[in-house]
């Protein structure tokens, strides 16, 4: 049986929220949300913020972040 964040107690703003965040972020990191790469996205996205990361902002940034060209 399939695990649903609204069974952990994640409220239904918290909920869309990290929906957006997934969807911004597979974008962001040219990834269709359903495959192996936006499921592997998904699972860091949750860990965040199972480790107390709510700012969506922050959430984007962790999930989107690449290197600097101008480093390389």
């Amino acid at each position: 049986m399939a695990l649903r964040l609204s069974d952990l107690g994640i409220g239904d703003e918290e909920i869309a929220m990290l929906r957006r965040v997934h969807s911004y972020a597979c974008g962001a990191n040219d990834l269709v949300p359903d495959s192996d790469g936006g499921t592997e996205l998904g699972r860091m996205l949750f860990h965040l913020y199972q480790q107390g990361v709510r700012s969506e902002l922050a959430l984007i940034q962790m999930l989107t972040k690449r290197s600097d060209p101008t480093e390389e």
